[in-house]
């Protein structure tokens, strides 16, 4: 496991520039957008979360993970702040704390909906029922809101990464989540019905970003 490298701070140890990379060594990276305000992103992490892990294990490629927040739309005690806050406590005890309670919001967010994540107690009762985590440092940064103002920030560059990214992409309609893209190029995730593609749709669109087939 790998992480991005940047001199900002304060920021959590495994997401210091506002991106948290699952994978080694230096082939392609798929980069993945989403805000855990957005029920499209937990239906994907739902259906594709563990295909997308299993391709970074085979060593197809690195994921790196960015997490906006634009769906509170300035609100900066909103749930997309507020649980990307409560990543960054869990980034900052490392990668695999990271990956455990993002997966556990977004099963949050999909059975609950998104308006709990804007409250602490929800988001310790998330973390206290997620494995591998120190619950006692993790309420800690939470109480004293440590990386909220991280969130803030890395939210706001996820946005504007997503949006160079779509456009260089060249990728249809408005930039939004989720989105993946394999060393730049965007790979379709939804149907024309707005439902997540198999995995193994995905893992030939993976192959098709990569040069390797159809």
């Amino acid at each position: 496991m790998t992480t991005d490298e940047s001199a900002a701070a304060p920021v959590p140890a495994t997401a210091p520039a506002h991106a948290t990379v699952y994978g080694d060594g230096a082939g392609p990276v798929l980069e993945l957008f989403e805000d855990m305000r957005c029920s499209y992103c937990a239906d994907l992490e739902h259906e594709l979360g563990p295909t997308m892990m299993a391709l970074a294990d085979q060593g197809v490629y690195r994921l790196r993970y960015r997490v906006a927040n634009f769906l509170d739309r300035g609100d900066a005690q909103g749930p997309s702040t507020s649980a990307l806050a409560a990543l960054g406590a869990a980034a900052q005890q490392g990668v695999a704390q990271f990956l455990a309670l993002r997966t556990a919001i977004l099963a949050y967010r999909r059975e609950n909906g998104s308006a709990g994540l804007a409250q602490q107690e929800t988001l310790i009762e998330i973390a206290a029922e997620t494995p591998g985590l120190d619950l006692d440092a993790l309420r800690a940064d939470l109480a004293a809101d440590r990386f909220r103002p991280w969130a803030l920030e890395s939210g706001a560059a996820s946005l504007g990464a997503l949006k160079s990214t779509w456009a260089a992409a060249e990728a249809e309609g408005n930039a939004g989540t989720p989105a993946v893209f394999l060393d730049g190029k965007f790979v379709e995730l939804f149907t024309p019905d707005d439902k997540p593609v198999s995995p193994a749709e995905f893992t030939a669109g993976i192959a098709a970003a990569a040069g390797l087939g159809a």
